[in-house]
């Protein structure tokens, strides 16, 4: 790992920068298998099924604290709080943080994404739903559950209401959010299907800080949310409260499998499969 290690993300023991790569050796013994990074935290999924967290505590999202005065670990620390389950992703952003089981249970932990209050330990939200994907913002979360996308959370940078996708493709004029309109986020925390075009399904999600994008299963980008640095590739930088379609050079004519997405806070990847 390299680079800023103030609160002890880096996982070092101490609160470090480092400018080259180096080893975490707390890890040298084990079979890592997934990595996730939040602003100032990092978690560690191991083949053993543990979880660890390193950096921030603030907002619980390394875990339980041993002191209300404890603000940060700079030394990996397992997660507890999960039940007799297997975790097979981890995520994390902002100061959230998540984990998925093999039967689709979501666990978050972390700054709160429901309700007034952070969590230091997991606690299972949605169980109603079996959740395939997960994408976490600053504020928000998409969810895809059989087909189903749902936003979690607020965006700060759009309206509280989706209109339904079918009235704002080809129209994304109509769909910009002004300035006024931000007004409308709060501590509130909802759970809303993302509307969407009949005859595609969402392949992929994914999420920046205050923005989302997905692939549908014939290729086709969309984004949506904060645009103010152009992280939206729709050719300006105004924020947009639905999907658009994104012309990534194909003409509008998606091909299945072609493409996937990748977030950033302020912008945006898409890659391309040969």
């Amino acid at each position: 790992m390299c680079g800023d290690g103030s609160f002890g993300q880096l996982g070092t023991g101490d609160n470090l920068s480092r400018n080259f790569p180096f080893e975490v050796a707390y890890f040298n013994a084990t079979h890592i298998e997934k990595l996730a990074f939040g602003m100032r935290h990092s978690l560690v999924l191991l083949k053993d099924n543990s979880v660890y967290g390193f950096g921030s505590a603030r907002r619980g999202q390394v875990g339980k604290c041993a002191s209300r005065i404890q603000k940060s670990y700079n030394v990996p620390r397992l997660i507890d709080g999960f039940p007799n389950c297997k975790i097979v992703n981890i995520y994390a952003n902002g100061d959230h943080s998540a984990a998925l089981d093999e039967s689709g249970h979501l666990y978050v932990w972390g700054r709160a994404l429901i309700g007034q209050h952070d969590d230091d330990q997991p606690s299972e939200i949605l169980p109603s739903l079996s959740v395939s994907q997960v994408a976490l913002g600053w504020h928000h979360a998409l969810v895809l559950s059989a087909g189903e996308l749902y936003t979690l959370g607020v965006y700060r940078h759009q309206k509280c209401d989706l209109p339904g996708l079918g009235n704002v493709l080809g129209q994304q004029s109509d769909t910009r959010a002004t300035s006024s309109s931000h007004d409308c986020s709060s501590s509130l925390s909802v759970l809303e299907t993302v509307p969407f075009l009949d005859g595609e399904q969402v392949a992929q999600i994914a999420s920046g800080t205050e923005h989302s994008a997905l692939v549908t299963d014939k290729g086709t980008v969309f984004t949506w949310g904060w645009g103010e640095h152009g992280q939206l590739g729709l050719g300006d930088t105004s924020d947009h409260v639905a999907p658009q379609r994104v012309n990534v050079g194909d003409n509008g004519q998606g091909m299945s499998g072609s493409f996937a997405v990748y977030c950033g806070s302020g912008f945006t990847v898409a890659v391309k499969s040969p």
